[in-house]
Order: structure tokens, then C-alpha cells, then sequence
């Protein structure tokens, strides 16, 4: 399944939920970010936490640069 415009890293991919003898796992097929994940979660619920994720580690950084500076 596709999920346009919702990739957590570059905000314009489309994401593909996919899986293989690993498990599930999510892949933007515009910038090659790739997330796996449990059997039995929502993609859609995963592609929240991924970006979530995504936006406290960046808040992060700009925290430790502005401590640093």
C-alpha cells in the first residue's frame, strides 16, 4: 500500500508498506527513509511515531547547538 506525501523525513515521498521474511517495514520511495516495525500496528500509526520521532530528535539537536553556541 502507498501513503503519498507522508514521509517523516522528507515531507514529499510516498510512503510503501511492505513486507518481506523479516517482517513489515515502511520505505519512502523518494528518499530511501526506512522504518520497521511490529506486525499488528496500524502503518498509518506508525508513520505518527516515526515523524514524531523524527521532530524531538531535530528539536533536540537545535537545543545542544544553541547550548553549544
Amino acid at each position: 500500500m502507498l501513503y503519498f506525501k507522508s514521509c517523516p523525513r522528507c515531507h514529499t515521498g510516498a510512503i510503501e508498506h511492505n513486507s518481506d521474511s523479516w517482517g513489515q517495514y515502511l520505505l519512502c520511495l523518494m528518499c530511501g527513509y526506512q522504518r520497521d516495525f511490529e506486525p499488528g500496528i496500524n502503518p498509518i500509526a506508525e508513520i505518527a511515531q516515526a515523524r514524531l520521532d523524527l521532530e524531538r530528535k531535530a528539536a533536540g539537536v537545535a537545543l545542544e547547538e544553541a547550548a553549544v553556541a
